[in-house]
């Protein structure tokens, strides 16, 4: 009597696990009728293309410290002619540079270093927005 009981149980729980699951694939989920999936592959870094998700991992091509992006910055500054003095703050996205120019200096040329030094700031940190101001 048990194990007719326990065979007509897993016969039922077969036969619903079945229906459940979809044996009948003859009709189409209306949902699922227009979806296309894509394969996705990961990078070949060896953390399955996390490497590039987390910007603080020193693995990462792309790490870097303000410190690291400040000397690059001063490094670039440091290739214009005329300037006396810079000062390079850094809060998140935005880099703020103030430059003294040298006392020799016209009105003119100084606002076409402010320009270089713009250009040049924007060309090698693209990931600042870079705000270069003139103090005297």
């Amino acid at each position: 009597m048990f194990r007719g009981m326990l065979r007509f149980t897993g016969a039922i729980l077969l036969i619903t696990s079945l229906i459940g699951c979809g044996i009948n694939s003859g009709n189409k989920n209306p949902l699922s009728e227009g979806a296309q999936y894509k394969a996705q592959h990961y990078k070949q870094d060896g953390y399955m293309g996390l490497t590039s998700v987390n910007p603080n991992d020193p693995l990462n091509p792309t790490y870097h410290h303000y410190e690291d992006d400040t000397n690059l910055m001063k490094a670039v500054l440091a290739q214009l002619q005329g300037i006396e003095k810079a000062n390079i703050s850094i809060n998140g996205p935005t880099a703020r540079v103030k430059i003294k120019p040298r006392p020799s200096l016209t009105a003119s040329q100084v606002e076409e270093l402010r320009s270089q030094a713009q250009m040049a700031l924007n060309t090698n940190m693209p990931r600042y927005k870079v705000i270069v101001k003139i103090v005297q």
